[in-house]
């Protein structure tokens, strides 16, 4: 099984990235992120412990890793700003997503 994780160079996507690395269910972990030098460091850090672990395939890049995922993970998305409610915040993420991934709508 392979999954991208979009967000992957936030502490979240790569906390998510460790916990399927340490499930040993997953065969390939994909870790895409807008800054993608950071989703990057976070991928290698993740192969150094990756012998000790499981045989897996852990790598960063963009978004060519999705059409061949079985599961895409976001945990991409804005901050909430001081005395934002939640739903405002949901609606802030939902235009942000849908004007920056318009190609993961059929997905």
């Amino acid at each position: 099984m392979k999954v991208s994780i979009i967000g992957g160079g936030g502490l979240v996507g790569s906390c998510a990235a460790y916990a399927l690395q340490c499930g040993g269910i997953v065969r390939e972990i994909a870790l895409l992120d807008v800054n993608a030098n950071l989703a990057a460091g976070h991928a290698l850090d993740l192969m150094h412990g990756s012998p000790s672990i499981a045989d897996q395939i852990l790598s960063s890049g963009g978004y060519e890793h999705v059409p061949d995922s079985d599961v895409i993970c976001i945990t991409a998305g804005l901050r909430r700003k001081p005395e934002e409610s939640r739903l405002d915040l949901i609606n802030r993420n939902t235009d942000l997503f849908s004007g920056r991934y318009p190609d993961l709508a059929g997905c």
